[in-house]
């Protein structure tokens, strides 16, 4: 469970922008939108973010920044000293050219809130700390990977042998993230929770390819087809089955893209599924047509999702989805985001972070105003800054009753700030 990130020079993002997915405010609705940690020192946590901005403001790189850091850990185990990463410092101030790029999280883990921070340029990891604390009344704060420069310390609960972190420590390269190389011990298991919570978080950006990834869930796992024809069902798309089929493309004949999904899932990922939603025509007969040459957008990208967020939702897991409107009807958004607000199919406090243009999701009714944020470029330095709309007066509260037409006009008037600075009289 997510429940704090911030960032620094990364993309349009030059001081450090913080993304909290804690509670700003108690509410009156007790019920209201909250998930309950069952931790003493953060007890509380949001289900679900929305981030809305103009354009080119930098909602997409709040999630790229989080991709970025999960794919640094993941990777990072088997880079050499060689290795260089990408530049990811803000290109628009030449003074960030000369900084690192900073990422900072909090989650929380079987029990345990960890603390995670790293500073990075491409030719080293300058800077990396781990610290634990577990549920446990007067439970310490536990400083599990010190790293500063060349120097790293790993603390003695890592790993029974002092001679062992030594030589860890020692061996270490300087393209390595301390977790991960730690994490690619086989003796090591005191940071398996903390692994595993990166590897169970994600970016979704629906695009052309992403409805494989569903078809192949249901190929590999035909339990899980129904409860993705449910889903499909309750959003009124008139699919009555599933049909999932291999295609006949050659090895040889297959994209580029659909070779590299193929490698990546080592063979497990089939890349050339055929999908086909069945329809009963207009004397009860049932009628399959391709998802991929009949079925519109907004279907294809609805079902490239489900499988993801079901999958989060069973497991608890934090997903991010970048465009979470494109070619989706604002109720059909308004499903999804209730699926994580509701206690009854969020048993498990899985959340959702997501980016959108639809002005609709700013209703009170549906997210608690620290659940929605803006992003703005500051005209001034070219900057991103994140903020919450509960930061502007009188957003300090919920009611069921207080709907969004308000906010969202208020929103479009630039009360709110987050919106193009368009020349409504110029010419082309």
């Amino acid at each position: 469970m997510l429940l704090e990130f911030s960032v620094a020079n990364f993309r349009s993002i030059g001081e450090e922008q913080t993304l909290y997915m804690q509670p700003a405010f108690k509410s009156k609705d007790e019920d209201h939108n909250i998930l309950e940690t069952g931790i003493r020192r953060e007890p509380q946590a949001l289900p679900v973010v929305a981030i809305l901005g103009a354009n080119a403001s930098g909602k997409s790189n709040i999630l790229k920044a989080l991709d970025t850091l999960r794919q640094i850990i993941s990777i990072s185990a088997n880079r050499t000293k060689n290795d260089n990463y990408s530049d990811y410092s803000f290109k628009l101030n030449p003074d960030y050219s000369q900084k690192p790029t900073i990422f900072k999280i909090k989650f929380l883990s079987f029990g345990k809130i960890y603390t995670y921070h790293i500073e990075i340029t491409p030719e080293a990891i300058t800077k990396e700390n781990l610290t634990v604390v577990s549920s446990a009344k007067g439970s310490r704060i536990k400083t599990l990977i010190k790293r500063e420069g060349q120097k790293t310390e790993f603390h003695k609960s890592i790993y029974h042998k002092k001679s062992f972190l030594d030589l860890w420590s020692a061996d270490l390269n300087k393209q390595q993230t301390a977790l991960a190389y730690l994490s690619n011990k086989g003796e090591v298991d005191t940071l398996e929770s903390v692994v595993e919570w990166f590897s169970i978080t994600g970016l979704i950006s629906p695009d052309a390819r992403a409805h494989l990834v569903t078809a192949n869930t249901i190929m590999r796992q035909n339990e899980k087809k129904d409860p993705i024809l449910k889903y499909l069902q309750n959003a009124d798309f008139n699919i009555c089955d599933i049909k999932i089929t291999k295609g006949n493309t050659a090895k040889e004949d297959l994209t580029e893209k659909q070779r590299e999904l193929l490698q990546v899932t080592n063979g497990r990922f089939h890349p050339d599924l055929k999908t086909h939603f069945a329809h009963t025509d207009t004397e009860g007969k049932i009628i399959y047509l391709s998802l991929e040459k009949d079925e519109s957008n907004g279907t294809k990208t609805y079902f490239a999702l489900a499988s993801l967020i079901l999958s989060a939702l069973q497991i608890g897991a934090t997903m991010w989805i970048d465009e979470l409107d494109l070619s989706l009807h604002p109720y059909l958004i308004r499903r999804i985001i209730q699926l994580f607000t509701n206690k009854e199919t969020n048993p498990k406090g899985a959340q959702l972070i997501f980016t959108t243009h639809d002005v609709t999701v700013m209703d009170k009714s549906l997210l608690r105003p620290d659940e929605i944020y803006f992003t703005e470029k500051d005209k001034e330095t070219f900057e991103t800054k994140l903020y919450s709309l509960s930061e502007f007066k009188g957003m300090g509260s919920v009611s069921k009753n207080d709907r969004g037409e308000k906010l969202y006009k208020d929103y479009l008037n630039g009360r709110f700030g987050a919106v193009p600075d368009v020349d409504w009289e110029g010419g082309i």
